[in-house]
């Protein structure tokens, strides 16, 4: 009897470790290439661009992450103000690139994505309080 409980405990704490370390693996930082790709591939699912606003997008996008990653300074908290203007130059550089129709959709886009991001960040702070 003592054998079976011993070994399942090892079993339960053996899951509990497999899944602590998939939290660690979700935690990949990504390249500025890989965040690029992943922007241009959502607007290009909700926008219908063409390779030639694709292609644009996608430079566009690269150069602003580049200039947020080259001001940051690692180990210290991101300048926010700085990401926020490096944003929005980013946001006029890409709706240049949009006609009307695509303009409005991504305006709706961007809304959206806010929205998903605010509620993201409550819901992690009332996880955080709870943990404490």
């Amino acid at each position: 009897m003592k054998k079976l409980m011993i070994t399942a405990i090892l079993f339960i704490s053996m899951g509990t470790m497999a899944f602590a370390q998939k939290d660690v693996a979700k935690k990949h930082h990504k390249t500025p290439e890989e965040k690029a790709q992943k922007l241009t591939a959502a607007l290009e699912k909700k926008l219908a661009l063409t390779a030639d606003q694709k292609a644009k997008i996608y430079t566009i996008s690269l150069n602003g992450i580049n200039e947020v990653q080259k001001k940051h300074v690692k180990g210290q908290k991101p300048d926010r103000t700085a990401m926020k203007a490096e944003f929005e130059k980013r946001d006029q550089q890409i709706s240049a690139v949009l006609n009307d129709t695509q303009r409005k959709a991504y305006q709706e886009w961007k809304t959206e994505k806010m929205k998903s991001m605010k509620e993201h960040g409550r819901k992690n702070k009332k996880g955080d309080a709870q943990k404490v």
